[in-house]
């Protein structure tokens, strides 16, 4: 007995018609997949360089609010001492005429 190859049918050769139809699809969305792959890197790089830009700005943004704080705590710590030697002089200027008071009274009562 020999055997025999299997005759090829016409089912077989519609599942090949089928199997390149379905290889052709998916090489199609393969291409597809690439193309937006690439779109998405482009996006990306994009996306990268904004945020680096904003993060510039900010960065620009909080060095001119720092240098305004600082300008103002300076203003501040100024007024703070000129206060402190108006309160001193006032201090003084108290104690002197306290110990006047004292000493007029001192010579009043002596006398």
């Amino acid at each position: 007995m020999t055997a025999m190859a299997p005759e090829k049918t016409r089912t077989d050769e519609r599942l090949d018609d089928v199997k390149e139809k379905v290889d052709g699809g998916f090489e199609k969305v393969d291409a597809a997949f690439a193309r937006v792959d690439a779109r998405f890197g482009k996006v990306d790089e994009k996306i990268d360089g904004k945020v680096s830009e904003l993060r510039g700005e900010m960065k620009a943004g909080f060095d001119r609010f720092d240098a305004k704080m600082d300008a103002g705590f300076a203003k501040v710590d100024a007024d703070i001492r000129e206060v402190r030697t108006s309160v001193n002089q006032l201090t003084w200027g108290l104690l002197v005429a306290a110990l006047g008071i004292i000493g007029t009274m001192i010579g009043i009562n002596a006398s």
